[in-house]
């Protein structure tokens, strides 16, 4: 189907509305990271902004569903939005995580992994801002690539933090707590890396 019709104006709107949430969900994250503070109110914020990505993914299945007109196949729409909705719940997931684990000083190898989460939360709304316009820049091929060398350093720092903490961590709770944040720390980078994917290919092939 061809992009650009008016009719199909609202889905790249509502995308568009989905992608900066995530990306404010990703400042928020960066606030807990970074600034090790307040801890249990700001991962309540993060809570509030993964409802309310779960409400923009509600709203776009429904107009989908009442739709005879769409931008790109329904099936694509509904594979992006599902994938939009996963990164929100692995961030919140994992800021969840530090309380659940009465985390009291995060480690440096997962600030770095959450840092560079923050920074494809900010590829994401580049991505999904060039979304209507195809190929006609190279903007949303740029955000893919560097979504993927971020989910790439985040592996090398995985396997890096991972193997750090079983060769000195000697508290076995510990270890069990650390193997579980940072998991959730690359799993989000991962879910990253596939929605970059999933919304790269569908406008390659609708192009």
């Amino acid at each position: 189907m061809a992009f650009g019709k008016k009719k199909e104006d609202v889905f790249f709107t509502m995308f568009k509305d989905f992608a900066n949430t995530l990306e404010k969900m990703g400042r928020d994250f960066s606030g807990i990271i970074n600034d090790y503070r307040n801890v249990e109110r700001a991962i309540a914020d993060m809570k509030l902004t993964e409802s309310d990505c779960d409400a923009k993914s509600h709203k776009i299945l429904d107009v989908l569903n009442g739709s005879f007109v769409t931008p790109f196949d329904r099936e694509d729409i509904f594979t992006i939005v599902n994938q939009m909705d996963d990164l929100a719940d692995y961030m919140e997931d994992t800021a969840s995580k530090f309380q659940i684990y009465c985390v009291e000083e995060l480690r440096n190898d997962a600030v770095e992994m959450g840092n560079l989460i923050v920074d494809a939360t900010k590829e994401v709304k580049k991505l999904f801002d060039a979304l209507p316009e195809r190929g006609k820049n190279d903007s949303a091929k740029a955000a893919t690539i560097e979504i993927n060398r971020l989910e790439n350093l985040g592996d090398a720092v995985y396997r890096r933090a991972i193997g750090k903490l079983f060769k000195e961590e000697d508290n076995p709770i510990e270890v069990i707590k650390w193997k579980d944040i940072y998991e959730n720390l690359e799993e989000t980078l991962d879910a990253c890396e596939h929605l970059a994917d999933t919304v790269r290919g569908v406008m390659v092939k609708n192009a």
